[in-house]
């Protein structure tokens, strides 16, 4: 500093760099590069959507795929509408090779299952998730956080089939996927269709399993238990024990079937109740027929067989079949509707294709072909429709189609047509004139009696001939017819057997007809009092005194 004339300092400039910001600069440095690696180093971010996140922390919860460690949970939030949970992982770096379109994330946790204790690990380290990577598509930017692992891995090796179901609850994931009770692979979800309005389950079934789907199998539920009680009777079914708690799917091609084409994958197929219900689900060529029957259809449903003589036709479509086109008065002559489908495919594979049903039909009613109603289970009350040829039924006159389809006559059977005839018989028997013939029955009896007396005097008159002393003035040939008369005569007076079975026979006689005669004013006020319990009469009221 330096004093000028006027007596002012001079202040000069230190134009020299300190070495005291070294310092400040290389932290700068050294935190820049610090931000700048952990950012170029961070891995892939992935966003996980769950239902509820129990047992999942934020910091703690790790990320595994094959027991390594390959991230971990960053936070964990509600969604805006607050129905799911939203979480933020983050992948070490180098692991953007396990994210693709099929990856598959999923809860590590310990649970019971039908394949026994899993996830007994995560008792003392808590829960993680387990990452199964992909190797199709590009990754997502969301992936959904499953509450079990995947029965079968995206790139495993099968097929994967899709079954429409309009039943609930009949399959659930896990299940058993059989062909012929060997296990081929197994139920993988089971979701409710909207669009559909219909239960859609997915199958896997691994390679080489899966060259068994064709274009021409069936799917049908495979309980472990099936019973059935319909117009057939009584079936029980025992499935495998793989099927025995839990149940499951098989599948194989209908009997009689080629084999048909590979099917494609995802293909869709329909998920039928039974087996049996598959071979009446291949006859999809039908000639239907309408019937009107007199007798009650209580016990007749849909899918009830028609039979002529125990080989099935056909099988009831609609009962009762309402439509405007069959119109009735309901009065004592109304006849309930039935439609049937004869399925011609049943028995033209037999028979060849120039079998000509319907022109057999119009024939067969020419010569008395009728069907009936018939009981196929006694116990559930079944019915069937059946044809057969009946003697003496009259000819048919009514219309050969009502509402376009063509009629086939019908006729009373089974309980009903014994009860017509037995009370046919029963008219019959009511109509005799039992009451004259127990008139005259009773008037012969006296008469008998009275020719009984009349001989026993004759008899006394006899004897006394042959034992008078003109006797011995007669021929010898007279005094021996005397002799023979009076010896036939005693095997007819009073203690002889003839005369003893002679009496008693007629006392029955007179018994049975005093018997009957209630039983003929019963028939005449109710003619099928023999089939039915007729109500008792009302017992005779004393009559008052007089006073």
């Amino acid at each position: 500093m330096t004093e000028s004339n006027h007596g002012h300092a001079k202040v000069d400039q230190i134009k020299r760099w300190s070495p005291v910001w070294i310092v400040p600069i290389v932290t700068l440095l050294i935190g820049g590069w610090i931000l700048f690696y952990h950012f170029s180093h961070l891995g892939p971010e992935v966003t996980l959507f769950t239902e509820n996140a129990e047992g999942i922390e934020a910091g703690k919860t790790t990320i595994k795929s094959r027991s390594v460690d390959v991230g971990v949970v960053e936070k964990a939030e509600l969604t805006d509408d607050l129905h799911h949970v939203e979480i933020t992982a983050r992948l070490n770096s180098g692991m953007e090779k396990l994210l693709h379109g099929d990856s598959v994330f999923w809860v590590v946790k310990p649970q019971i299952g039908r394949e026994g204790v899993t996830g007994l690990n995560t008792l003392l380290s808590g829960n993680y998730i387990e990452l199964q990577p992909g190797t199709k598509a590009e990754p997502k930017e969301q992936y959904q956080l499953l509450d079990a692992p995947p029965l079968a891995p995206p790139d495993a090796k099968g097929i994967r089939i899709t079954l429409d179901s309009k039943k609930a609850g009949q399959l659930n994931a896990g299940d058993p996927v059989l062909f012929r009770g060997y296990r081929v692979g197994s139920v993988e979800t089971s979701t409710f269709d909207t669009d559909k309005r219909m239960m859609t389950y997915q199958l896997f079934i691994a390679a080489p399993y899966d060259r068994l789907v064709t274009t021409n199998v069936r799917f049908w539920k495979d309980s472990g238990i099936a019973v059935d009680m319909s117009a057939s009777g009584m079936r029980v079914e025992m499935g495998s024990l793989t099927t025995l708690f839990s149940g499951g799917v098989s599948f194989d091609v209908p009997d009689g079937w080629d084999l048909g084409q590979a099917a494609a994958n995802h293909a869709d197929y329909h998920l039928f109740d039974d087996q049996r219900s598959i071979q009446d689900s291949l006859y999809t060529n039908h000639v239907d027929f309408l019937m009107f029957f007199t007798d009650s259809i209580r016990g007749l449903q849909v899918g009830a067989p028609v039979e002529f003589r125990g080989i099935r036709l056909g099988t009831v479509s609609q009962v009762p079949f309402m439509t405007e086109s069959v119109n009735q008065a309901l009065n004592n002559d109304y006849r309930v509707p039935v439609l049937i489908r004869i399925e011609p495919d049943r028995f033209i594979a037999r028979l060849g294709q120039d079998f000509n049903l319907e022109q057999h039909l119009q024939d067969g009613k020419k010569r008395g072909l009728r069907a009936s109603l018939k009981t196929g289970n006694l116990l559930s009350g079944s019915l069937y429709i059946d044809l057969d040829f009946y003697d003496n039924v009259p000819a048919y006159k009514g219309p050969n189609k009502v509402a376009g389809y063509e009629i086939i006559p019908t006729t009373s059977g089974g309980l009903s047509q014994i009860q017509q005839k037995l009370v046919a018989a029963l008219d019959k028997i009511n109509a005799l004139p039992l009451n004259n013939v127990v008139t005259e029955a009773t008037g012969t009896l006296k008469e008998s009696q009275r020719t009984l007396r009349e001989m026993q005097g004759t008899l006394k008159n006899l004897n006394q001939i042959t034992a008078s002393p003109a006797m011995k003035t007669l021929p010898e040939d007279m005094q021996q017819t005397l002799r023979e008369l009076n010896r036939s005569m005693k095997g007819l007076q009073p203690g002889s057997p003839a005369y003893t079975k002679l009496v008693g026979d007629m006392q029955r006689l007179d018994q049975v007809l005093r018997e009957l005669q209630p039983v003929l004013k019963t028939l005449n006020t109710k003619s099928n009092a023999l089939v039915f319990e007729a109500k008792p009469g009302q017992d005779p009221q004393p009559k008052r005194a007089k006073q």
